[in-house]
């Protein structure tokens, strides 16, 4: 008998097709600061075969091609792989390096041992049974591949999230928490992100924590775009009539912060790396 999984709006891939274009020009700069990073710990190699699990819209894979790797970015959103294939094509000079594929993380179609590297960047660390994730990612590395994943970690210092709630709670004072973590909060202790890696199958983890800055254009375009993502999404649906309230007081304090220019968010992720065993 199957056991039904109660998935939160981040984890289910059919959702995210929405939303692609806005995470593309708000969120992923931010995410592409920690991919670099995760990155920069694979050492990567002209010629090597890297895949990317949960690979969203692909700019971490290309990212990847752009250092000559020859990349598998995998997703389980068809509209995701997509958008992978326009903006590989669209890159003359790295985009017939990446490959984009449909595919279930906790599944891969991949040989065994097959990869030199492999890198999840807050992917694998959003699916409902993460452990399997990394054991694929494990799988098909090469011995001694090495692999890095990102997650969140130090919410209270994600900005842009501790800005919005303070400015539901000013408008609506009773505003229910949710009923749960989300799912991508699950390893922002430092132990449980090394237990996931280490659970997963890989060894000699490391683990950094890494502070990036978003970058945008002012207060009230952010504002105008904040359902980049489908959790985003419906926590501004849960706002109901009150949104434009809360959307005027959200402006109204970055603004009296930061002015009504250029704006600067930080967030802070934990990148998680270590190896496949010295046999598969």
């Amino acid at each position: 008998m199957m056991i039904a999984v109660d998935l939160q709006p981040d984890q289910r891939p059919a959702l995210w097709d929405n939303h692609i274009a806005l995470y593309e020009e708000v969120f992923e700069p931010l995410t592409l600061a920690f991919a670099a990073t995760a990155i920069d710990r694979l050492d990567v190699a002209a010629g090597d075969r890297v895949i990317d699990v949960a690979a969203g819209s692909g700019g971490a894979a290309l990212m990847l091609a752009a250092r000559g790797a020859n990349v598998l970015a995998v997703d389980a959103s068809a509209r995701m792989v997509e958008r992978i294939c326009i903006r590989s094509a669209g890159r003359a000079a790295v985009g017939s390096c990446v490959k984009a594929q449909i595919m279930d993380g906790v599944a891969l179609d991949v040989a065994d041992a097959t990869m030199d590297a492999a890198l999840s960047v807050f992917g694998v660390v959003l699916f409902p049974d993460a452990v399997a994730g990394v054991r694929e990612m494990t799988r098909v590395l090469a011995p001694r591949g090495r692999a890095a994943l990102v997650t969140w970690t130090e919410p209270e210092n994600y900005q842009l999230m501790s800005k919005l709630l303070a400015a539901t709670r000013a408008v609506i004072p009773g505003f229910p928490p949710p009923p749960r973590p989300p799912a991508q909060l699950r390893f922002t202790d430092e132990a449980a992100f090394r237990a996931l890696l280490v659970d997963g199958g890989l060894r000699d983890v490391t683990i950094e924590r890494e502070m990036a800055r978003l970058e945008l254009p002012d207060a009230r375009w952010l504002a105008e775009r904040l359902a980049f993502a489908p959790g985003m999404a419906a926590l501004i649906g849960a706002l109901g009539d009150r949104r434009t309230d809360v959307m005027a007081v959200f402006v109204e304090q970055l603004e009296a912060a930061q002015g009504r220019g250029p704006v600067t968010l930080a967030a802070v992720a934990f990148v998680g790396s270590g190896r496949a065993p010295a046999k598969p």
